[in-house]
């Protein structure tokens, strides 16, 4: 139900409710309120809600809006929005959705603008390369919003870099991503890409060097292309030593100028690792930001995969003339018959089950034709992989073009070894020369099927 909570009795604000919409059942389903603000007051959105600025102007997410100027709060989002002078507003409130006052005590809108006022003018002169770090759900992605917001407003080039491969918001899960901040916004899924790297996997832990590498290409891209600011965000693995290790050494490679913290914890190690070679600043963290559960963050990647692979379409490939960068059956030698019995002694209805096999250094990779126990049994201890086709099938990919760029996503429909081809759904249509094989399997419907994929046994 939508509904205004304030946590304090809101004697300096005055709202007035404009209309109010029910189901057929008498469900509350929005509401519309006006609302006028003194200036310097703070109140909280949680979406879903459209706000309008009447008159005034509104701080919000670092972005300044001022009459017949509006912003949209997603469902899953809530933000922080001041008054900047006396100020009416317009709200439509959505299912679940509400307005509350803020206390001066817990926010943060005034820190995080006096840590941009600190960090951002000094952009100006030489290239500013900002990295947040934080906890999950420490509101990171809000604060590169932020940051990136007011140093547009100051008229500088602005791009942020996505470099949490769990939570892609510019492109698809797996993969990190560069976009330019040309207009004010909320979250970074209200951006368009400019660029992309795949790294294959939706936990940092499982492709700890893959991920540093591609954020760091990501950054002096950004720079090459000649933006004044460039935001890093961050995913949330610091709660172990493996995750520290792994933010900092993303710090060593991307070489920030600035590093912002949303924990005092992390705040005391970065200080002591680059606080003589970059400015360490703390953030604080928003008192009461929009938890998001295990169940949602599935959901905002499915939305994502369906997005951008869902509007793409079935390419036949043929698979040996690609360059495949994947340690595995596809890049091993291709065994004739006579090999196979060799090194093997198999009776003739397992040998008649194999689609494929290869070898790498002293490993075979043996492709069946569907989940021959009998065949797994007669090659255990062997130095022998077994994989099948269904294992392939839905297997995310990276895809590269001849001059080695990511340049497109897509998932493996199927393979047909006998005939050579292989089936990816994707949307790029250009030339195609190499697939870098992902860790991630989704269904036919782009759903994410089980954890971290390994297609051999």
């Amino acid at each position: 139900m939508p509904h205004l909570t304030p946590r304090k009795p809101l004697e300096r604000c005055a709202f007035r409710c404009l209309s109010f919409r029910v189901t057929a059942s008498g469900r509350p389903l929005s509401a519309a309120l006006e609302l006028k603000l003194p200036a310097g007051k703070v109140i909280r959105v949680v979406g879903p809600a459209k706000v309008e600025v009447v008159s005034g102007r509104l701080l919000a997410v670092g972005s300044r809006y001022t009459a017949g100027s509006s912003f949209v709060v997603h469902r899953l989002r809530s933000y922080s929005a001041k008054a900047l002078e006396p100020t009416r507003l317009r709200v439509l409130l959505g299912r679940e959705a509400k307005v509350e006052e803020a206390s001066p005590s817990e926010e943060v809108v005034d820190a995080w603008l006096s840590i941009a006022e600190q960090l951002i003018p000094s952009c100006r002169n030489s290239p500013c390369r900002i990295l947040v770090v934080g906890p999950p759900e420490s509101g990171k992605t809000t604060i590169v919003a932020f940051l990136a917001n007011y140093a547009r407003e100051l008229g500088l080039r602005v791009s942020v870099v996505e470099g949490d491969v769990g939570q892609e918001d510019l492109l698809v899960p797996a993969t990190v991503a560069l976009a330019e901040v040309s207009k004010p916004i909320l979250w970074l899924r209200e951006l368009e890409p400019l660029s992309f790297r795949f790294v294959g996997c939706i936990s940092p832990q499982h492709c700890f060097t893959e991920s540093i590498v591609a954020v760091k290409d990501l950054v002096d891209e950004a720079v090459a292309r000649g933006f004044s600011v460039v935001v890093v965000n961050t995913d949330g693995w610091v709660g172990s030593l493996s995750g520290i290790e792994h933010k900092l050494a993303l710090a060593r490679w991307i070489k920030p100028t600035h590093i912002v913290t949303l924990s005092e914890d992390l705040y005391e190690v970065f200080s002591r690792s680059y606080g003589n070679l970059c400015k360490v600043l703390h953030a604080p963290r928003p008192p009461a930001p929009r938890e998001r559960s295990r169940e949602e963050r599935r959901e905002l990647r499915v939305q994502a995969y369906r997005k951008y692979i869902g509007r793409g379409r079935v390419r036949t490939l043929k698979l040996f003339n690609l360059s495949v960068l994947s340690l595995g059956a596809l890049v091993g030698r291709k065994l004739n018959l006579d090999e196979i019995r060799k090194q093997f002694n198999l009776p003739s209805e397992v040998l008649g089950s194999l689609l494929y096999v290869s070898k790498v250094l002293d490993t075979y990779y043996l492709v069946e034709r569907g989940d021959s126990s009998s065949l797994r049994d007669a090659t255990v201890g062997t130095g022998v992989q077994v994989l099948s086709v269904e294992c392939l099938r839905g297997l995310l990919v990276g895809i590269l073009d001849c001059r080695m760029r990511d340049v497109g996503v897509g998932t493996i429909v199927n393979v047909d070894f006998s005939t050579g081809d292989i089936a990816v759904q994707t949307p790029w249509e250009g030339e195609v020369c190499g697939l870098i094989l992902g860790k991630v399997k989704l269904s036919e419907s782009l759903e994410e099927v089980g954890g971290r994929v390994r297609c051999s046994q």
